[in-house]
C-alpha cells in the first residue's frame, strides 16, 4: 500500500519505520534535509525534500497513485493543506493529520472537516489523547497504564507485583486455575530491563510488570488479589496549563467525581483563560518548582500530582519535589525517550511518552477496517491489537491448537454476544468475535495475515 508521510520528525520516523516494515510502499516528505538523510540512511523508504504543502512536492512523491497521507509536520497548517492538496487534486482516498492547536478542534467547528470543506478523514490530537491516557490512570488506582477494549467492557491494565502480593512464584497456569471467575489473561511481562510474552510456565516474580486483559466489573477484584488495594484519590495537582493541563482539568471536572483539583500554571494570561474556562478547578498563578507554591496547594495531600509542561526537566524536577513533599503517585510527560528507564528508580511513578500515544492512534486509524482499537506498548516492543474476526480469515471457525500461533503472539480475550471469554486451547473463533490480540513488533505481518488485513 503506498502511502506518504509528510513529516521527518521522531513521529514520522517512527510510523515511517513501523509501516516499512510491514511492506507498506513508504515515501517521507519533508524540508528537514538532516531529517531525511537520517531517515534515507536507517529505513527502507523513498524520501523526497520540499514543503508537503507544494503539489509539485507531493506529485514527485508519488501522490497519484497514493492510497494513504499521513501528514505530521510541526505545523497544523501545513498537515491541513497536504490533505487538501491531497484529496482535491490527487485523490488519495485515506487522509489522516495531527493537529495541535485546540481551536481547530471546537465542536463548534466539526463542519469544517468535510468533502466540500477541508477533506480530513481522521485527526490526531495528541494533547487530547495524552489527557485522555492520564485520566484513565487517575480513574484506576493502582495501575500504571490502562485501556479500554471490546466497547469498555475489557481492560488492559499493567501493575506492578509488590512483595506482598500473595501469588509471587506461581505460573500463569496455576492462576488462571485458582481464579477461574475473574475473567482475567495475562499477556506479557517487563521484567528489569527484558520483555516478554508470557507462556503457561511462566512465573511471576517480585517487581514484575504484569499486563493482563480483564473484565471490567473485575478489576478492583483481581488488583487486591495482587495486594493493590489503593483508593480513588481525593485531591490531584495538575503542574501545567498547556493544552495538555487545560484538556485534563475539562476530562475531570466533566467525570463528576468528587476529586478536588488544583493546577498550577507559571504563565499570568494563561492562568487567567484556565480560570475563567474551568469552573471546578482551583489555577494557581505560580512555578511548579517553588516550594512556596506547591505548599500554597498543599501538594503534601495531594494523591497524585501530574507533570504536564512543555519542558522534560521541569516535569521531573516538580515531580520529584513533589514526591518528597508527600504526594502518594507521580506522573510525568516524558518527551525524551531516554529519560524513561531511568525515572522509576528515583521516586516517579508513571511517565506518558506523547509520541507512542500518537503513533499508536495513527497506526489504528491507518490499518482501519476490522480494526478497533491499536496501542503501541513498551517503545517498540509490540502492539496491542483488538480485531473483529472476518469470515474469510485463516483462524475463522477453528480453535487455537489448529492455528499454530508463534510465541510472540498472545490472545487475550473474545467478545461475543456481549460476553467475554477467556480463550483456552479448544476456544473456536467465530466470524465477528471482537479478540484481543498482542504481538511483538517482530510478530506483526503474521498477525495481519491471520486478520487478513490487505495492504
Amino acid at each position: 500500500m503506498k502511502t506518504i508521510i509528510c513529516g521527518s520528525g521522531d513521529v514520522g520516523y517512527s510510523i515511517a519505520d513501523k509501516l516499512s516494515k510491514e511492506n507498506f510502499e513508504v515515501t517521507v516528505v519533508d524540508e528537514a534535509s538532516d531529517k531525511l538523510n537520517k531517515i534515507s540512511e536507517n529505513l527502507d523508504v523513498k524520501v523526497v525534500s520540499g514543503s508537503p504543502s507544494l503539489p509539485s512536492v507531493l506529485l514527485n512523491a508519488g501522490a497519484k497513485d497514493c492510497e494513504i497521507l499521513i501528514a505530521v509536520t510541526k505545523s497544523d497548517e501545513t498537515n491541513m493543506v497536504a490533505c487538501q492538496i491531497g484529496y482535491s487534486l490527487f485523490g488519495i482516498p485515506k487522509k489522516i493529520a495531527r493537529i495541535r492547536q485546540q481551536d481547530y478542534l471546537k465542536g463548534e467547528w466539526q463542519k469544517l472537516y468535510t468533502k466540500n470543506n477541508l477533506p480530513i478523514d481522521a485527526i490526531i490530537s495528541p494533547e487530547q489523547e495524552v489527557a485522555k491516557a492520564l485520566h484513565r490512570r487517575i480513574i484506576s488506582p493502582g495501575t500504571i497504564d490502562m485501556f479500554e477494549l471490546s466497547e469498555k467492557k475489557v481492560k488492559l491494565v499493567g501493575f506492578k507485583c509488590e512483595e506482598n502480593c500473595n501469588h509471587l512464584g506461581l505460573t500463569v497456569r496455576e492462576l488462571s486455575a485458582k481464579f477461574p471467575n475473574y475473567l482475567a489473561n495475562i499477556l506479557f511481562i517487563f521484567r528489569d530491563d527484558n520483555k516478554f510474552v508470557v507462556n503457561s510456565s511462566t512465573k511471576i516474580q517480585s517487581n514484575d510488570l504484569v499486563f493482563m486483559v480483564v473484565e471490567k466489573e473485575n478489576l478492583s477484584d483481581v488488583l487486591m488479589e495482587f495486594g493493590h488495594k489503593e483508593i480513588q484519590a481525593k485531591k490531584i495537582v495538575i503542574i501545567g496549563g498547556g493544552n495538555i493541563g487545560f484538556s485534563l482539568a475539562e476530562l475531570l471536572e466533566q467525570s463528576n467525581t468528587n476529586i478536588s483539583t488544583e493546577l498550577i500554571e507559571a504563565d499570568k494570561s494563561r492562568s487567567e483563560f484556565l480560570a475563567s474556562n474551568l469552573q471546578k478547578v482551583t489555577v494557581t498563578n505560580g512555578d511548579g518548582l517553588d516550594n512556596e507554591i506547591l505548599e500554597e496547594v498543599n501538594i503534601s495531600e495531594a494523591g497524585y500530582c501530574i507533570a504536564v509542561t512543555e519542558d522534560d526537566e521541569v516535569n521531573v524536577l516538580s515531580s520529584l519535589l513533589a514526591k518528597r513533599a508527600g504526594t502518594d503517585q507521580c506522573m510525568a510527560i516524558i518527551n525524551n525517550s531516554s529519560y524513561t528507564s531511568l525515572l522509576s528508580n528515583i521516586g516517579i511513578d508513571i511517565t506518558i511518552d506523547p509520541k507512542i500515544i500518537t503513533i499508536s492512534k495513527i497506526l489504528e486509524k491507518v490499518r482501519g477496517g476490522r480494526i478497533r482499537s491499536d496501542y503501541s506498548i513498551g517503545d517498540g516492543f509490540g502492539e496491542v491489537i483488538e480485531a473483529e474476526i472476518q469470515l474469510e480469515s485463516p483462524i475463522c471457525n477453528k480453535n487455537i491448537n489448529e492455528i499454530d500461533l508463534p510465541k510472540g503472539i498472545r490472545i487475550g480475550s473474545i467478545f461475543r454476544n456481549e460476553k467475554i471469554i477467556i480463550p483456552n486451547s479448544k476456544t473456536i473463533f467465530n466470524e465477528n468475535d471482537d479478540v484481543v490480540f498482542f504481538a511483538e513488533t517482530k510478530c506483526i505481518k503474521t498477525l495481519e495475515k491471520i486478520l487478513s488485513i490487505n495492504h
